[in-house]
């Protein structure tokens, strides 16, 4: 049967006698006129073949390198969304160069391929910046290769598969398909919020329960979760690897990697104010479910700024000792936090009290839209906008070393619309 695409082919008849044989000299001639202007059939397909493939490695090796050049610029990132996918840009600290830029849509053929492959409904990768700036595991490797992907199904009963797609062959690795158990002992997994941590192995939470990594090669390792900042909950689940054990805590990982700054209400006398506990990351539990009741005591903190209490909701460690609150007046100010002070040795919560060590921000009206930490931890990028649906955000910087009156940037860059969001930046492990 012939197609569109390949050339009309005269029928052959069975005839006999002179007229016949010169018809078959006259066929013969006009077939072999039309091989001369036409190629043949096969070579064609091989050549179409070709070219989508060679289409396909290129568009994945510009892809690969957009992304490896986003995550290593020095600048600061703005995610934003883009028809349900999302896109992010880096640029220079002026805010008016952009050194960077990926966007997910570049991936969305090898998506529907893989969702089409797993026989799932969507495949997807998480927001590089997160839904607040702290993407708790990254969607992508630290040498910006791979991206880590999750297959939806339809059916809400279906597993979800994760694993991740390798931008330098075009692959997919779906390591729930090979955790699944056939034959007479059958057992499949659920699968979800995946991610890389710093040292590149791959992570992922498995049947809402527990935290499995993946290294290179597939191979599977268990990971305790830590009671720092544990809710007993696994919906909507934040998390970060530090040190083997998966941690519940966006941006308040002391650099030690041994507590954490909870965002909890503190009580002082008769009166309640946002403050936070210092959480030891040492108390672990293999799965959600083995979570306690209660959770282990810890010091809680307050803030008290000329004999008032004041809130303090804890957005990131400046260094060792210095901590960034965000008051309840979209101020910002340190306050000076010992680290000796996490304790897990308590029979009961104890309260302390801390001053304020330095004005970072002044309370204002005007909404906040996104905050970031730069990459060198001395500075505060603070997005404001007097009217958020209008897209008239403005940038501003804010020094932690030398505080001062924030200093205007100048506008959001054209492109990140009213919906954007800044990397935080606001976790630094040492060692890590």
């Amino acid at each position: 049967m012939s197609t569109a695409d390949e050339p009309r082919k005269t029928p052959r008849t069975r005839r006999g006698g002179r007229l016949a044989a010169a018809a078959v000299a006259v066929l013969l001639v006009t077939t072999a006129c039309g091989k001369a202007a036409q190629p043949p059939d096969l070579p064609e397909k091989h050549q179409s073949s070709a070219d989508g493939a060679d289409a396909k490695k290129t568009a994945l090796a510009a892809a690969a390198r957009n992304l490896a050049g986003l995550i290593s610029s020095p600048g600061q990132i703005i995610c934003s969304s883009s028809d349900g996918g999302w896109q992010a840009a880096a640029y220079d600290d002026t805010f008016r160069t952009r050194v960077a830029a990926f966007s997910v849509d570049a991936l969305s053929a090898q998506l529907t391929e893989i969702a089409q492959q797993a026989g799932g409904e969507r495949a997807f990768v998480r927001d590089l910046c997160g839904d607040e700036g702290d993407a708790g595991i990254s969607p992508v490797s630290p040498d910006g290769r791979r991206v880590a992907v999750q297959v939806d199904f339809p059916d809400s009963g279906t597993p979800t598969h994760v694993g991740w797609l390798d931008l330098g062959t075009g692959t997919f690795t779906d390591i729930t398909e090979r955790s699944t158990k056939r034959g007479y002992v059958k057992e499949t997994f659920s699968d979800e919020q995946p991610g890389f941590a710093p040292d590149g192995s791959f992570w992922f939470l498995r049947d809402s329960q527990e935290f499995l990594s993946a290294d290179v090669n597939g191979r599977l390792s268990t990971h305790q979760i830590s009671l720092a900042c544990f809710r007993n909950t696994n919906e909507e689940t934040f998390y970060r690897p530090v040190k083997s054990a998966a941690v519940m805590c966006p941006g308040t990982v002391h650099p030690s990697g041994t507590f954490a700054a909870d965002p909890r209400n503190v009580a002082v006398r008769f009166s309640s104010v946002a403050g936070f506990e210092l959480d030891v990351l040492a108390g672990r539990v293999d799965r959600f479910a083995d979570g306690p009741i209660h959770s282990p005591f810890s010091v809680q903190v307050a803030v008290r700024d000329d004999g008032e209490l004041r809130d303090c909701t804890p957005v990131a460690w400046v260094n060792a000792t210095d901590l960034l609150c965000a008051g309840s007046s979209n101020d910002f100010y340190t306050v000076r936090i010992d680290p000796a002070a996490a304790r897990a040795d308590l029979e009961n919560a104890e309260t302390t009290e801390v001053g304020v060590k330095a004005e970072i921000a002044p309370a204002t009206e005007t909404a906040i839209v996104s905050t970031a930490v730069s990459r060198d931890r001395r500075s505060l990028i603070i997005a404001a906008s007097e009217d958020t649906q209008a897209g008239t955000a403005k940038l501003y910087r804010a020094s932690l070393t030398s505080p001062a009156d924030p200093v205007e940037i100048g506008p959001v860059p054209a492109g990140a619309g009213s919906d954007f969001t800044l990397l935080g930046n606001f976790q630094k492990i040492d060692g890590e």
